[in-house]
C-alpha cells in the first residue's frame, strides 16, 4: 500500500538568506531585532535611540561606575589607615555614595524602558531635572571625606569630580532638542489621563407587572 506524498513541514524559523531552511536561533543568543543587555540598559550604543540619549544614560553609567570604585579604595583605605583616623566615616561615606550609584542605574532604567509617564510629569524630563539635582548635591560632599590619606583624597577628588561632570554633562543634554523630542515621543512618558469613573445610575428597567390579575377581555374579575 502506497501513500500520496506529503508537502513539506512549514519552517517554523523562517527561511534563510540564501533560500535554504534556516535553523534556530543560538541558544542563548539575543531575539532577532532586539540589542543585547548593553544596548538595552544604555551602557553602549543602541540604534533605537538618539545618539545624545545614549548618551546621557552612558552617563549616568560612568556616574555609577564611579561610586563603585570610590568605594572599592575606601575598603582599602580603611585597611591601611593608621587607626586614629575615622576610617568608618570614610567607608559610610562611599556606602552612601553607591545608594546615589544605584538612583543613578534606576534614572538611565526610566529612560531605557520608557517609564517616566509613571510620575505624572506633563514634561517627561522634569523627574530627570530631580535626579540630577540630587546626584550633583550629594555628590559635592565626597570632596569632605578622607583628606587624611592622601592617595586617596586625591582619587576621591578625581572620582567625584567625573561624578559632577557626568552630571553636568547630563543636564546639557537634557536641554538638547532631540533628546526633548524623543522623550516627549514616547507614550510610555506620557502622563496617565485621569481615571474615568464609571457612569452612575442603571439603565431604566421596566416597572413590574401589577399584581392584580385582570380578565382576558379586559374588566376585573368579579369578586
Amino acid at each position: 500500500m502506497t501513500y500520496p506524498p506529503q508537502p513539506p513541514e512549514s519552517n517554523p524559523y523562517g527561511a534563510s538568506p540564501g533560500g535554504g531552511p534556516a535553523g534556530p536561533p543560538p541558544a542563548g543568543g539575543p531575539a532577532q531585532g532586539q540589542g543585547d543587555f548593553a544596548a538595552q540598559w544604555g551602557i553602549k550604543e543602541n540604534p533605537g535611540r538618539p545618539k545624545k540619549v545614549n548618551q546621557f544614560t552612558q552617563l549616568l553609567w560612568v556616574y555609577a561606575a564611579a561610586t563603585v570604585l570610590i568605594f572599592l579604595f575606601s575598603l582599602i583605605a580603611s585597611a591601611t589607615a593608621p587607626w586614629y583616623l575615622a576610617t568608618g566615616f570614610i567607608v559610610g561615606g562611599a556606602v552612601f555614595g553607591l545608594i546615589l550609584g544605584a538612583l543613578a542605574v534606576a534614572i538611565a532604567w526610566y529612560v531605557t524602558k520608557d517609564k517616566l509617564g509613571v510620575f505624572g510629569a506633563a514634561d517627561p524630563r522634569v523627574p530627570l531635572y530631580v535626579g540630577l539635582g540630587l546626584l550633583g548635591f550629594f555628590s559635592l560632599g565626597g570632596f569632605f571625606g578622607g583628606w587624611g590619606l592622601g592617595w586617596y583624597a586625591a582619587i576621591g577628588t578625581l572620582l567625584g569630580l567625573a561624578k559632577l561632570a557626568a552630571v553636568g554633562g547630563g543636564f546639557f543634554l537634557l536641554f538638547q532638542p532631540e533628546v526633548e523630542q524623543y522623550l516627549k515621543s514616547r507614550p510610555g512618558n506620557q502622563p496617565k489621563p485621569p481615571h474615568q469613573p464609571p457612569p452612575h445610575g442603571y439603565p431604566h428597567q421596566p416597572p413590574p407587572p401589577s399584581q392584580t390579575h385582570t380578565h382576558p377581555n379586559g374588566y376585573p374579575p368579579e369578586m
